[in-house]
Parts: structure tokens; C-alpha cells; sequence
């Protein structure tokens, strides 16, 4: 099954990223964004083997269309 996750990547001032998915709990860092991203990942897939689909993804639909928000102030 494939789920669809949004993630958050913040810059960490100069001591790389984060990439975090509160979806599922899980935040990872990196050099830069893609492997802060691809940390993520390993994380979540980690979770998984220790905790099992079902626990890990309970708060997320499979199939959900990720979208963003972008708010004019």
C-alpha cells in the first residue's frame, strides 16, 4: 500500500534540516533537504518494522490527495 504524506522541511540555520511528518509522528535530519527527506523515510520505515503498519499510519487515509495551503497576509 502507498500512503501520501505531508512533511514539513525547516531550514536549521545553518546545521542542515528537518523533514518532519506529524501524521505519523516522526521528524529526521539532514545536510540537506533531500536527505533530510530520505531520513524520514528510513525513520518511518523503522517505526514500522517496530511498531506495524496499522499503529504507524492509524491517522492517515490511504489515498488522500496532499495539497497545499498557501496563506496571503
Amino acid at each position: 500500500m502507498t500512503y501520501r504524506l505531508p512533511i514539513t522541511i525547516v531550514s536549521l540555520d545553518g546545521e542542515g534540516f528537518m523533514a518532519r511528518c506529524e501524521d505519523v509522528r516522526a521528524t529526521a535530519t539532514g545536510n540537506n533537504p533531500e536527505e533530510a527527506i530520505e531520513n524520514l523515510r528510513e525513520a518511518i520505515m523503522e517505526m514500522v518494522d517496530e511498531f506495524g503498519a496499522p499503529a504507524v499510519f492509524q491517522d492517515v487515509r490511504p489515498g488522500a490527495e496532499v495539497r497545499v495551503l498557501e496563506v496571503a497576509l
